[in-house]
């Protein structure tokens, strides 16, 4: 039961995990067409494909390093069923209607025109060549962290003083300082980690059924504590810090300070905002995805390879 416990817990961080990563990778309403030469401009779709590629190859490490040939096998089974359900449930042609159903609901047409001005820019490039790649090769070590701290909050004494919250070291350099002040000063991304963080009782209550059945209601009072652990131990700053640290050697100080200026103008933060809360939408929809379409389909079989293991 604990096994699944930890489960449910990894599965809600993966879940949100991902839908964070994808939002990170790229009046009249807009129109698909503007849209779509937006989401051409900024790559979208050959970064989802990288997204996707990266976080693959990372899952692919575990049974490879396996030295145990029974427990390679079992390790190698649930990561072919898992790569094959994820390469066909989610792909850019899979998931852009999502983000057109998302961006026209909160942008119009003048918006994505001018996304699409900002994207083709020296700044926009930067992002798009530079940033958005080095967040996407980072997903791994963020996702080990993740998986990490779910296992440690899991496994605390109930009976426990609660633990007090340790703010993140300080920067070790210039240069990490500066990756954290353009991580943390886009408008909203706070706000963003907080409500997706927000929902992690649900998201646990979720995965939990799907691993245990009828049993996992039986658990909603564990797995509420759990949850308002994770929500309460795993912190924006926590992740910015870790986030920052991996991303001081992908861009210049230069590179940065662009970035970060950019973000001042009051016309481009407008554009931000609007842009985020259009990410946010696509979140909500990407999640109700992966709950409704992927994992029913996946966890069921993984349940099964584990369960003649």
């Amino acid at each position: 039961m604990h096994t699944s416990l930890i489960s449910a817990g990894r599965y809600a961080a993966t879940a949100l995990l991902f839908t964070l990563a994808m939002a990170q990778a790229h009046a009249a309403p807009a129109t698909k067409e503007s849209l779509r030469r937006y989401f051409e401009v900024a790559k979208v779709a050959s970064l989802t494909d990288n997204a996707i590629e990266t976080i693959s190859a990372a899952q692919a490490r575990d049974w490879k390093e396996e030295t145990d040939p029974k427990e390679k096998a079992g390790k190698k089974a649930v990561y072919d069923k898992a790569d094959q359900t994820i390469r066909k449930y989610i792909n850019w042609p899979v998931l852009e209607p999502l983000a057109i159903e998302s961006y026209q609901k909160l942008l119009d047409e003048a918006d994505v025109q001018g996304m699409t001005v900002h994207a083709q820019g020296p700044v926009g490039q930067l992002i798009t060549n530079k940033l958005t790649p080095a967040l996407i090769a980072q997903l791994p070590a963020i996702g080990q962290h993740i998986e990490q701290r779910v296992d440690a909050i899991i496994d605390q004494d109930d009976a426990a003083p609660k633990p007090a919250v340790a703010p993140p070291a300080p920067p070790a350099n210039r240069k990490e300082a500066l990756a954290r002040t353009m991580l943390g000063d886009y408008p909203g991304v706070r706000e963003e980690f907080d409500a997706m963080m927000g929902t992690i009782e649900a998201r646990m209550m979720q995965s939990a059924a799907m691993f245990m059945g009828e049993q996992a209601a039986k658990m909603e009072a564990q797995m509420k504590t759990y949850g308002a652990r994770i929500r309460d131990q795993i912190t924006f700053d926590e992740i910015t810090a870790l986030k920052a640290r991996l991303l001081a050697d992908a861009l210049s100080e230069a590179e940065m300070h662009a970035i970060i200026d950019d973000n001042k103008k009051p016309a481009r933060r407008a554009q931000l905002v609007k842009a985020k809360k259009a990410e946010a939408e696509l979140q909500v929809r990407m999640n109700t995805y992966l709950q409704e379409k992927v994992f029913p389909v996946l966890v069921p079989e993984l349940v099964k390879i584990i369960g003649t293991k």
